[in-house]
């Protein structure tokens, strides 16, 4: 039995933004009693709580194991023995029990713990929706959402590669990214005027230390009214945006949802009782955030989305290269009725009250983290409740699909999404904090997107919240120079990030931790587009490679691509680092070779735990201020094998980097084959040019002999080279 099957519980009336029609439409219905090898249902009925109407689940599941996937939550990396809600909020304090948080993707891969039985669950619902994961701990599972049912997708397979495969079918490929978009990243809330931007640009290349990327944050808009510019801050943002381009930047901008109720503002006046949510007497719905009182647009309304992405197309004429929707759960800071309940409840509120009025204040805290879902009634008709997950996947999707339609590739990252979203754009985590115990949080969080078919994830690098200290900046950026995406960002009133903010030392060390993302753009690049096209992330679990019982059991190391293992250092003081290979690894850093299975590693301040693992070629390049691979001159390949008769495979993948002409077979991808005492390389696609360049091969072995092999190669061909 290996297939998706859909299994349909109750009445599911919810529209499904995940599942692509021409897959979930030849899926056959299967029965629960299909699958009592995996599980056994023994209650699934329509229950009333509080006036309202729930479906709920129980199930019962056959032998004791793991739970991998929902994406961006915090906690373990195995989910097993909680309750998690799906309700995007914005939730800003990233503790180790918050939920619900900003995401939704109600997606888990089973695997029981003699790693005989997988399967994946996917209960495709975009409304209110608890899953309990054996809370109880009596291999019980509980799915409850607010309704009348919802749709379940099986995927029954012999591999977790083959489940998250399998379920992208049903969801969708990733949008591939930009090039640039594997470059360095500097953001923070805010660089206040096009001076202090041009500044911090300046500062980038007078230091030598490589950037793509600068950011703007919502302090570049009027009264942060979107589509606007501050006429005070950015006067002259055009000249800004050109100069920044000439230096080689790319500039993303952040967008948010709520439109400023102000007359005569053009975005509020387009959009005024035609494009906005309503509230449930017919009228635009209003709430409060950046701005002021605001409206939000519909973005599950086709005619909202193309007026939108339209808008959105001037900043794109403007100069402005990618988007960050940001807000977009949708964050609500409060309504008129939610003020209303606020001074009430304070009217009679006396110190004699004591306890009760700690209460009292701490519920008037949590306004702002209200959904609002049954305040809200969509253009279609459906309440807010009902499709409220999907409403920041749609909003992305607006952008995207202009995008798509003109053959670009966009740069989107979204704060709110649901299953799906990888069709339109990427994630990242939000609002984290300068704490130790947030850089093992993010290897979970980013590893767990994988899991759920999100491969362009990051996290901000640093901590957005609190201050960072020299030594948590540098182990932050360790971590960030081996995630999809690369950003530093931190919050208005903390410590400065940059990577001079700590003197001349710690900007050494960081200079040579983003030098060595760019030397290993060939590499990035090259897998990340492979697993474009194959389904297969470029961050992973070890267990997405190596189905091993340690490797179950680790969620502090995980795998960057097919080739290189990293084992992030996330606590202070460290000297010293528990690592487990797989296979035998040497060091990229140290150049020590390190034995298959347990391994103490030395960890000093300036050392990244990172291994190449055996038998493997990776391509590298020079370091340059930003990402061309069209002015790279020669690739140097660092390789990698246990024995003289060892085989090594390695790829080498280009293309224009900006379109989306891969998807017609338009790239350049080699394979690099060493065996026998030859090296061989393949032309495995020729379809886009790709510029003649010196080839230099360094071949290590385990006993620390090295053999150096150099080539011409050009867009065509094989070569078949002896190593001497």
């Amino acid at each position: 039995m290996k297939l998706i099957y859909k299994i349909v519980y109750g009445e599911a009336d919810a529209e499904s933004f995940a599942a692509l029609g021409k897959c979930a439409n030849k899926i056959p219905t299967a029965k629960p009693e299909e699958f009592e090898s995996l599980f056994k249902d023994f209650y699934a009925q329509l229950e009333v709580h509080d006036s309202q109407e729930f479906f709920v689940l129980k199930r019962r599941y056959r032998a004791d194991g793991y739970f991998f996937g929902f994406g961006d939550k915090v906690g373990p990396l195995d989910r097993n023995g909680r309750r998690y809600i799906f309700w995007n909020t914005d939730n800003f304090t990233h503790h180790p029990s918050a939920d619900p948080l900003y995401k939704s993707f109600p997606f888990y891969i089973y695997v029981s713990k003699d790693l005989k039985t997988k399967y994946g669950c996917f209960t495709d619902y975009p409304g209110y929706l608890e899953i309990d994961l054996n809370s109880n701990n009596d291999n019980t599972l509980t799915f409850k959402s607010k309704g009348k049912g919802f749709v379940q997708y099986i995927i029954v397979e012999d591999s977790i590669k083959k489940i998250l495969e399998q379920y992208l079918k049903l969801t969708g490929r990733n949008i591939a990214f930009p090039i640039w978009a594997f470059g360095y990243q500097q953001s923070r809330w805010s660089y206040f005027n096009e001076n202090e931007v041009l500044d911090i640009a300046r500062k980038f290349r007078e230091k030598k230390i490589p950037c793509d990327v600068i950011y703007l944050d919502i302090d570049y808009m009027e009264k942060y009214k979107v589509f606007t510019w501050s006429k005070e801050n950015f006067p002259n943002y055009k000249n800004m945006l050109e100069s920044l381009h000439k230096y080689g930047f790319k500039v993303v901008s952040i967008l948010d949802p709520g439109v400023r109720v102000e007359k005569g503002y053009f975005a509020f006046e387009e959009g005024k009782n035609r494009y906005f949510l309503k509230d449930n007497t017919g009228e635009d719905f209003e709430g409060a955030v950046w701005p002021g009182r605001v409206r939000f647009p519909d973005f599950l309304n086709k005619d909202v989305r193309n007026w939108w992405a339209k808008n959105a197309k001037k900043y794109l004429n403007d100069g402005i290269d990618g988007f960050w929707n940001d807000m977009n759960e949708i964050a609500i800071f409060a309504t008129e009725k939610d003020l209303e309940e606020a001074r009430e409840k304070l009217k009679d509120a006396k110190l004699e009250d004591g306890i009760n009025l700690a209460g009292m204040l701490g519920a008037i805290g949590e306004i702002g983290r209200r959904g609002h879902g049954e305040d809200i009634v969509h253009l279609d008709g459906n309440p807010h409740w009902k499709v409220k997950n999907a409403y920041g996947l749609n909003m992305v999707r607006a952008t995207s699909e202009m995008l798509q339609k003109e053959n670009k590739r966009p740069f989107l990252i979204t704060r709110a999404a649901y299953s799906g979203i990888q069709r339109y754009g990427g994630v990242w985590t939000g609002d984290n904090h300068s704490w130790w115990e947030h850089i093992l949080q993010e290897i979970i969080r980013l590893n767990s997107l994988s899991l759920v078919g999100v491969f362009y994830s990051g996290c901000d690098v640093g901590g957005f919240g609190g201050d960072a200290n020299a030594q948590l900046l540098v182990r932050f950026m360790e971590f960030g120079l081996f995630t999809p995406m690369f950003r530093n960002h931190s919050a208005i009133g903390t410590r400065r990030q940059e990577p001079w903010a700590f003197g001349p030392e710690v900007e050494e060390i960081l200079r040579e931790i983003i030098r060595w993302r760019y030397k290993l753009i060939p590499y990035i690049y090259t897998q990340y587009m492979l697993g474009i096209l194959k389904n297969r992330p470029l961050m992973r679990p070890l267990f997405y490679a190596f189905e091993q019982p340690e490797a179950f059991n680790i969620e502090d190391e995980y795998l960057f691509g097919t080739d290189i293992l990293v084992a992030p250092v996330y606590r202070p003081n460290i000297q010293k680092r528990l690592v487990w290979l797989p296979r035998t690894s040497i060091g990229i850093f140290d150049g020590k070779v390190y034995k298959k299975g347990w391994n103490i590693v030395d960890t000093p301040i300036h050392y990244i735990p990172a291994f190449q693992i055996s038998n493997s070629a990776i391509p590298m390049i020079e370091p340059m201020d930003y990402v061309d691979l069209s002015k790279v001159d020669k690739v140097y390949w660092k390789v990698f094998k246990t024995s003289q008769k060892s085989k090594v495979v390695g790829y080498f993948y280009e293309d224009d980097g900006t379109s989306l002409d891969y998807k017609k077979g338009f790239y350049n991808l080699k394979q690099v084959v060493i065996k026998d005492g030859y090296l061989l390389i393949k032309t495995l696609n020729s379809k886009f040019p790709m510029k003649e360049r010196e080839w230099e091969f360094e071949i290590f072995d385990q006993k620390g002999n090295v053999k150096k092999v150099s080539v011409v190669v050009s867009s065509d061909g094989e070569y078949r080279i002896p190593i001497e």
